[in-house]
């Protein structure tokens, strides 16, 4: 890069960050807030306070479980984008587009939080400091959520989290949470949580059963109680004859990049291990860089199409991240990575799986990407799920 390039990229980035610390919205600031509309700091102290009390609490056996209304479960949380200059350098990447793995990892705390308000054990608090059982909701599932609408948002305006609880089962709960500003929606994400003993995290606790009362409700409720227990199998792959490479085609694993990190306790979670929020950023943040590496034009996360959390990571692992290529459409402009994060077992000294996920990436240039061929299981089921999968959720 030439002296005047480099003087010219310094210049827009730092006209880029004084724009961002320094610009005044022309439309009036919220300064009083509705008292149920919390901010995120103002939640998460909530959910650690709780969390903290999990280790020491003990079930109270005259307590009992309860089937309650999904307003019940309802929680609103701000991101005050509009008068913190922090939270939008923080929200913010070097387009001035707000980060979509920084709203998934805020979204990842919402969720939760949803579960929670539906099993507090005082329906007249507006907040979740006690609970009906001594249970801790850990992330098992992302759905499918489309990312693309979330490029509109603007960092100039505050952001609200709305999140409720739309699915239980016996030990299993899903929330759904809007990402709203400006009274519009942007995008809707659903996870799907476990229910522990939070004193023993080996066995399932039962939850608080949801009721629909209104016939939107009704058929939100089939509709996700379908979504859940209808998955496609994954198809059992026999003997393998691996494909030839052809000419504009490239081995998936050429396509592979890896970052390996350590788990700080600035990545913890309310329960002692690693924040399952920041896992999902970290594995879509390895994505884009496949993604840029790959492609070499300007592009955007679409969605995140799947992902699957299969064991909890403890503070202090050492984390392996890594992404590739596992399908391409050049026709519709996109393609697809399968993201995986590995944590480092030091009495085996190897890498195990512990979370997955697939995300789609498009561009609106014209593009002429080859195509990737699997040489593997592993690859041969990524491809497959973003061909099937995806497209079921």
């Amino acid at each position: 890069m030439s002296a005047n390039a480099s003087a010219r990229a310094l210049q827009s980035k730092g006209s880029l960050m004084s724009n961002l610390k320094h610009f005044n919205p022309k439309f009036p600031v919220q300064t009083v807030r509705n008292p149920e509309l919390r901010t995120m700091d103002q939640l998460y102290d909530c959910f650690y306070k709780y969390a903290r009390q999990l280790i020491s609490a003990q079930i109270n056996p005259n307590i009992t479980l309860e089937t309650r209304k999904m307003v019940e479960s309802e929680l609103k949380v701000v991101i005050p984008l509009a008068t913190d200059f922090k939270a939008r350098l923080n929200m913010t990447d070097s387009n001035g587009h707000i980060r979509m793995g920084r709203l998934l990892e805020a979204v990842d705390i919402v969720a939760p939080c949803a579960c929670y308000m539906l099993n507090r054990e005082d329906l007249s608090l507006k907040t979740f400091e006690t609970g009906t059982l001594p249970r801790m909701f850990v992330t098992a599932r992302f759905h499918q959520t489309s990312l693309s609408h979330g490029y509109g948002l603007s960092p100039y305006r505050d952001i609200v989290l709305r999140g409720k609880v739309t699915w239980t089962s016996d030990n299993k709960a899903e929330a759904t949470v809007n990402v709203i500003q400006n009274r519009s929606e942007f995008l809707t994400a659903r996870l799907v949580f476990s229910s522990l003993d939070g004193t023993n995290t080996s066995q399932k606790l039962p939850t608080n059963q949801l009721l629909p009362v209104t016939p939107i409700e009704k058929f939100l409720n089939q509709q996700r109680h379908e979504a859940n227990t209808n998955r496609p199998a994954v198809p059992e792959l026999g003997a393998i004859q691996l494909p030839v490479v052809q000419q504009g085609e490239l081995q998936m694993s050429s396509t592979n990049v890896e970052t390996t990190t350590i788990a700080q306790p600035e990545h913890e979670n309310p329960y002692g291990s690693v924040f399952g929020g920041f896992l999902v950023r970290k594995g879509l943040e390895t994505a884009e860089l496949c993604a840029k590496m790959f492609a070499k034009t300007p592009l955007r996360v679409a969605s995140i199409d799947d992902a699957e959390f299969l064991k909890v990571v403890e503070i202090g692992s050492i984390l392996k991240f890594s992404a590739f290529i596992c399908n391409v459409d050049n026709k519709e402009k996109k393609f697809q990575i399968s993201s995986q994060v590995e944590v480092y077992n030091t009495e085996t000294n190897t890498f195990e799986l512990c979370d997955r996920f697939l995300f789609t990436f498009e561009t609106k240039e014209e593009i002429n990407l080859p195509q990737v061929v699997p040489h593997n299981m592993q690859e041969f089921v990524a491809q497959w799920k973003a061909k099937n999968i995806a497209k079921a959720n």
